[in-house]
C-alpha cells in the first residue's frame, strides 16, 4: 500500500539525471528528496535490479523485488521504492529519442507493447545468461554516453537499447503468466495509445477513436486484438479505472467530482463500473487507501 499525504495534483515528477533525451544511471548511486515517496516520471523507465529487497509499488499493486528483476514504467505512472537496499541501473529515455523519425517506426522494435498498461503489468524475472548481455550492452551504452560523437552515438544508442528492449521481451515470455498477448505489430497501435492517453477523460466510445484513424469501430477492434489482445472498450475501460484509483488516492475531490471529472454523467452509474471493474466501491477503495 502507498503510504503518502499528498494529493493526485502534487505528487511530483522525479527529475532524473537525462542526458538531452536518455540516461543511465546506478540506482545505488541516486539520492533524492522523493526516496520512499509516491512519485513518477515524464520519460519511459527501465529499472533492473541486479540486487534488491523489499517492496515496490506500482500504480497500487505491490511486488515483492528480488535479485535480477526488471519493472517498466511509463509516464505518469505512481510507484514508490524503498530508500535503500537496492543496486542494479535506471534506464530513461523518451519515445522522441527513440521514435526520432519515420524510418526508426519502422524498423525498430515497438517498446510501447513491452510497457504497454493494457496488459496485466509484472516485473521480468531475468535470467543469468541475460543478465550478462545487459551488463555487456549497459557497458557500452555508457561509453557512447561518454564519447557524445555528433549524430552518430544517438544512433548506437538507440540501437543497443532496441536490443536490450528485445532482450528483455525474449525474458517476459519465459514467464507464461507475464507474457504479453502481441500476435501482430502494427504501428498504429502506437498513435491509438497516444490518442487514448489524450481523449479518455471525455471519450468513451471505439468510435471516437475509430474515427481518429478514418476506420469503422469494429476494424479497430480488430486490429487492437489482433496486435494486443484487447478492444479497444478495453483500453478505454482500463485508463479510466487507473485514472479513478489515483484520483481515489491522491486527491481530496468528492466520487461526484471524480465522476464528471472522468466524462461520466450519473454518479450512481460511475459507482456500479468501478465496482465491476474492481470488485469495490469507489469510497471502499478510498478507505483501504488510507487505513
Amino acid at each position: 500500500m502507498m503510504h503518502h499525504n499528498k494529493t493526485v495534483d502534487t505528487i511530483p515528477y522525479q527529475k532524473l539525471p537525462l542526458k538531452g533525451q536518455f540516461s543511465i544511471f546506478e540506482v545505488e548511486h541516486f539520492h533524492s528528496d522523493l526516496a520512499g515517496l509516491p512519485h513518477r516520471h515524464h520519460d519511459f523507465q527501465i529499472l533492473w535490479l541486479t540486487k534488491a529487497k523489499g517492496e515496490h509499488v506500482v500504480d497500487f499493486v505491490t511486488y515483492d523485488m528480488e535479485d535480477q528483476m526488471i519493472f517498466l514504467l511509463r509516464p505518469g505512472q505512481i510507484h514508490q521504492l524503498p530508500e535503500s537496499g537496492m543496486f542494479g541501473f535506471s534506464i530513461t529515455f523518451t519515445e522522441k529519442f527513440y521514435f526520432s523519425n519515420k524510418h526508426d517506426r519502422e524498423s525498430l522494435y515497438d517498446f510501447t507493447t513491452l510497457f504497454d498498461d493494457t496488459q496485466e503489468y509484472a516485473p521480468i524475472r531475468i535470467s543469468n545468461a541475460t543478465a550478462t548481455n545487459f551488463s555487456m550492452l549497459i557497458t557500452l551504452m555508457r561509453q557512447e554516453l561518454s564519447i557524445q560523437l555528433e549524430g552518430s552515438s544517438s544512433s548506437v544508442i538507440k540501437h543497443l537499447l532496441n536490443a536490450f528492449l528485445l532482450l528483455a521481451e525474449r525474458e517476459k515470455k519465459h514467464n507464461v503468466a507475464n507474457s504479453p498477448a502481441l500476435l501482430h505489430h502494427d504501428a498504429r497501435i502506437i498513435e491509438l495509445r497516444r490518442v487514448v492517453e489524450k481523449h479518455f477523460r471525455k471519450e468513451h466510445q471505439a468510435a471516437f477513436y475509430a474515427q481518429h484513424f478514418a476506420l469503422t469501430a469494429k476494424r479497430l477492434n480488430e486490429i487492437t486484438r489482433e496486435a494486443i489482445g484487447k478492444t479497444i472498450t478495453d483500453m478505454i475501460r482500463a485508463r479510466l479505472i487507473l485514472e479513478a484509483k489515483r484520483q481515489l488516492a491522491f486527491s481530496h475531490r468528492s466520487v461526484k467530482e471524480i465522476c464528471y471529472e472522468l466524462g461520466f454523467e450519473d454518479p450512481a452509474y460511475f459507482s456500479r463500473f468501478f465496482r465491476q471493474h474492481t470488485s469495490t466501491s469507489p469510497h471502499e477503495f478510498r478507505d483501504t487507501m488510507f487505513k
